[in-house]
């Protein structure tokens, strides 16, 4: 069965807006910007037809999920651990101790989506996240991105050739 994911970052929040990488643990509020970038990417999911959204726990990745997906429907958010803000230290590996929790963490990530492929018979499948993790998600279907700016989406399809990137909407 052909299945549609779309990968999408939460909207800025006020940390975001001064610079502040803030990591794990820190649950952050969309700022009025934030808002708009996910009412923006509410018009990209017009017609797309998502019946689910996997989501971090953190507020700004539900709170950005509920207004451009779930916000007068009764589409289910579904929050997993697996896809909280992760620390990943893409620019800086040389440490050995970094190195194994970037792959941790990646394979972490990596799991849950296949978790989700395995488990979950939708077609359409949404997941809010954060930047790294859509990062590691992107990267887990074989796409290779670097940043990853606010409420930006990468659309995927996975059939039975494997995962076939399709586009990617920036508010």
């Amino acid at each position: 069965m052909k299945k549609h994911f779309y990968f999408f970052r939460h909207g800025q929040t006020n940390e975001n807006e001064v610079g502040i990488r803030y990591g794990t643990g820190i649950d952050a509020y969309l700022t009025d910007l934030g808002i708009a970038q996910a009412q923006k990417l509410s018009d990209f999911f017009k017609g797309k037809g998502v019946e689910v959204v996997y989501s971090s726990p953190y507020r700004r990745a539900i709170d950005t999920a509920k207004i451009a997906i779930t916000k007068d429907t009764d589409i289910k958010i579904i929050t997993d651990d697996a896809l909280k803000e992760a620390i990943f230290w893409f620019y800086d590996v040389e440490d050995e101790e970094k190195k194994k929790q970037i792959n941790d963490n990646f394979n972490l990530i990596k799991n849950c989506l296949e978790q989700i492929v395995k488990t979950d018979n939708h077609e359409n499948i949404a997941i809010a996240s954060h930047g790294g993790v859509t990062r590691a998600l992107c990267w887990a279907c074989g796409y290779k991105v670097d940043g990853i700016q606010n409420a930006q989406c990468f659309h995927f399809v996975l059939d039975e050739n494997g995962w076939k990137y399709i586009e990617t909407f920036i508010p």
